[in-house]
């Protein structure tokens, strides 16, 4: 059955569940993956598509990884639609061979940074936004209606036609990134606790792993209709992302489930769950002050993961000289480490969590933090005849970043549940991300006209040494910190038992 409400009862007592409301798969045995009391999944089997935990968490990561993939579509593209709109400043399309002839100025560098700049700033509201929306409507219809919605500004990306218009559609586009929320959200009520880490961690990373593929997808993309011209191409390319987002939104609405009882809509109906009021649960987030520690922690390494989507391609096209298609793969490096760097944060938190409790959580948070902006310290020192080693620290840079993010959301579980917020702390932290992008597109604005170019990624990784000096501060009496330890008790005790991830191939039901 394609129908979004799904009995798991066995077959024996379906006639049962259909005449009256009840809790289905209260018993562990009902489950493709073992739970806990909660019914969230205790294990992980990465190869298990069945609904209800395996089958949110990769529609979780899916659908986050499409929304990124269109959320830095453009970036990639960058050289190219710099000519077709005109900003160059030594002419306009049809006095060029080659898009490497573009002389970008001032007005140009700044039509680009704006555009840049916004692609962030318009996500941070959605998702400050979106986590009250999801305790509400819950995880698969907000993330359903999300990348159903924004895929038509990016459908509607190639009709631009100057700096403004490029600025105006990025904005919209950006409201995507808020899928991040939903995602977090969507695993921690599908997962317990001694795996939520690695389970946040994976699917936002896998997820991210977007911002890295659609550097090297896009150009590849751009090749397929290259035969209408670069000034069509491009425009024509940015619509296959959009198709692919659209698509993927109606298969995650109708073939999975808010929770591991079923849909918020069926529970509601039948009474079992309780609507809440989104904006009340919000106000308990957004009062604690340890909650905008958390915001501005998560610009440090989010918002640095998004700005380099932003400025990597065009940093090795400029000042390394390299092809589109070569500058392109060298800035996906970054964004591939997402394959496993932020799975590896999480399970760093989830181990030291087992052996030195909830404060070795925070211990790994800030090692991995300070070691990101060590390394773009670094990688800004590296001049262009130096091509390898620049590589190299950014690949070290980049895992760096992943693994905080990895860190960082496997504390904010704890908080959400702590607070009785989960959805608007997500939602806060991860606006956070966004905010810091703005901040970090500021530098790099600032510095357009530096003789230097590798100044505003120095500026920029002193900030984040900077952001990983507060985590110490970020202390509940419930959990400890850094330095301080756990003074009183909380009525949920933290993880029990290791971390299971089992590949193992299981049936896969619809």
């Amino acid at each position: 059955s394609l129908c979004p409400r799904r009995s798991y009862a066995p077959a024996d007592r379906r006639a049962s569940h259909r005449r009256r409301p009840s809790r289905t798969m209260s018993s562990p045995s009902k489950y493709a993956v073992q739970v806990d009391k909660e019914n969230k999944a205790t294990e992980i089997k990465l190869l298990n598509f069945s609904r209800p935990h395996m089958r949110a968490f990769h529609y979780a990561w899916l659908s986050f990884f499409l929304a990124f993939t269109g959320w830095f579509a453009l970036a990639p593209l960058t050289p190219i639609v710099r000519v077709s709109l005109g900003l160059c400043e030594n002419g306009d399309w049809n006095d060029f061979s080659s898009p490497r002839e573009c002389i970008c100025g001032a007005r140009c560098k700044e039509a680009i940074g704006n555009a840049n700049t916004v692609s962030v700033a318009g996500t941070i509201g959605m998702r400050l936004l979106v986590g009250a929306w999801a305790e509400t409507y819950g995880p698969r219809f907000s993330q359903a209606f999300m990348v159903m919605l924004f895929s038509i500004p990016l459908a509607l990306a190639g009709a631009v036609s100057n700096g403004a218009s490029l600025a105006a559609v990025r904005f919209f586009i950006g409201g995507m990134g808020a899928t991040f929320v939903i995602t977090q959200f969507w695993t921690s009520v599908m997962f317990s606790k001694n795996v939520v880490g690695t389970a946040n961690a994976t699917s936002a990373g896998w997820g991210n792993l977007g911002g890295g593929f659609t550097q090297v997808f896009m150009p590849w993309v751009l090749s397929w209709f290259i035969v209408f011209g670069f000034d069509l191409a491009w425009r024509l390319a940015v619509l296959v992302p959009a198709v692919l987002l659209f698509f993927v939104g109606i298969a995650l609405y109708l073939t999975s489930d808010d929770v591991p009882e079923g849909t918020y809509k069926a529970l509601y109906a039948s009474g079992e769950r309780k609507k809440q009021n989104g904006w009340k649960v919000f106000l308990a987030a957004a009062i604690d002050p340890r909650v905008w520690l958390l915001f501005i922690v998560y610009g440090g390494c989010f918002g640095t993961e998004l700005t380099m989507n932003n400025v990597l391609a065009s940093y090795f096209f400029d000042y390394f000289g390299l092809s589109l298609q070569t500058a392109g793969l060298a800035a996906s490096l970054f964004g591939l480490m997402n394959l496993f760097a932020r799975s590896l944060g999480g399970i760093a938190s989830d181990l030291a969590n087992k052996h030195f409790s909830h404060r070795g959580r925070h211990w790994v948070f800030f090692a991995v933090q300070l070691g990101e902006g060590c390394m773009l310290v670094l990688f800004s020192r590296f001049k262009s005849d130096n091509f390898t080693g620049a590589i190299i620290t950014l690949i070290a840079f980049s895992t760096m970043v992943q693994m905080a993010e990895g860190a960082q959301y496997a504390v904010v579980p704890y908080v959400g549940k702590h607070l009785k917020a989960l959805g608007p702390v997500s939602g806060i932290v991860g606006a956070g991300g966004n905010f810091g992008a703005v901040m970090w597109s500021l530098i790099y604005k600032g510095y357009a006209s530096h003789p230097d170019p590798r100044q505003p990624f120095l500026v920029h990784g002193i900030c984040v040494v900077g952001t990983a000096l507060l985590i110490p501060f970020i202390h509940y009496p419930e959990f400890g910190s850094m330095f301080l330890p756990q003074t009183k008790e909380e009525e949920a005790q933290p993880d029990e038992g290791p971390t299971v991830i089992k590949p193992a191939i299981a049936q896969v039901s619809v």
